[in-house]
């Protein structure tokens, strides 16, 4: 075997062991066995490739709400999947129970950060990724709640943009016990999060979706604990004071924002409607 040909075979075997479980064209699933991670918490993959698409197309991950139902999310998005050419991930959390597990991470049980759940993107990122260095991520209600929280705890994540629809509820970006009444899940007081982590953070572009009447609540019954009320009367009136924390604290440590807070128009209350409005802001804006 001359040496050109064992070249080209080195490289094509390089090429391929980056993709072990590409997305092939049309709607697909597959279970998805996180030996990184979670090995003993499978989580099915739904995925849309569009016609016009290869295994190298741009991917956007789409995190469902309280409902875990991904399949569905998929179809939200197929549209906008065929409109401007990306790969549509959907995880369905199933195996990751509660709000505990999916929306705060299992960080209150797990040390190992690459057992939480906002580390089975990422490992599926390498599971499915061919020349992609970096991906999108969109969340709704609960879903958004895991954007939320996965942009600080996992604050070295590949994703090129961020979005939160509707979360009910925050982790507010404050680590300073004497800044915070509230600790973890509400703060970052007391938990593997600080000023580092915000850093990073404050520095990815990521964009806060807020809206009265959310058509898919994400409260597991948290709403109406003391530290929710805390943050607000009103989705938006919690979104808001989000913003102004992370804006205040951004300011006390010299770190540029790059975030964005949007107020969603009157009418979108569906999962199908809140997510066309984030394919837009993903990828209609110049």
């Amino acid at each position: 075997m001359n040496r050109r040909l064992i070249a080209f075979l080195a490289s094509f075997a390089a090429g391929a062991a980056l993709a072990a479980t590409p997305a092939p064209s049309g709607k697909w699933s597959f279970v998805f066995n996180d030996a990184k991670g979670r090995a003993d918490r499978p989580v099915k993959v739904y995925t849309y490739r569009p016609r016009q698409c290869d295994s190298n197309c741009p991917m956007v991950f789409v995190l469902a709400g309280v409902k875990r139902d991904a399949s569905n999310y998929r179809q939200h998005w197929e549209l906008a999947a065929d409109r401007w050419g990306f790969i549509v991930i959907a995880p369905e959390f199933l195996a990751w129970p509660k709000a505990a597990a999916y929306n705060l991470g299992d960080l209150a049980l797990q040390a190992d950060r690459e057992k939480w759940s906002f580390s089975v993107i990422e490992h599926l990122f390498d599971e499915m990724r061919v020349d992609q260095k970096d991906y999108r991520i969109f969340g709704h209600g609960a879903g958004a709640q895991f954007v939320q929280r996965m942009l600080i705890f996992r604050s070295d994540n590949r994703a090129s943009a961020l979005v939160a629809a509707n979360p009910g509820w925050y982790t507010m970006p404050e680590w300073r016990k004497d800044k915070s009444p509230d600790a973890f899940p509400y703060s970052l007081v007391g938990s593997r999060a600080g000023e580092n982590e915000l850093r990073q953070a404050f520095a990815k572009r990521f964009v806060l979706m807020v809206g009265e009447n959310d058509a898919d609540p994400d409260d597991e019954g948290s709403m109406q604990s003391g530290p929710v009320k805390k943050q607000g009367e009103s989705a938006v009136e919690r979104g808001e004071n989000f913003f102004k924390q992370a804006n205040s604290v951004s300011a006390d440590i010299g770190a540029k924002l790059a975030w964005e807070l949007i107020e969603l128009p009157t009418g979108t209350r569906e999962a199908e409607a809140v997510s066309r409005a984030a394919a837009e802001i993903l990828y209609g804006r110049k």
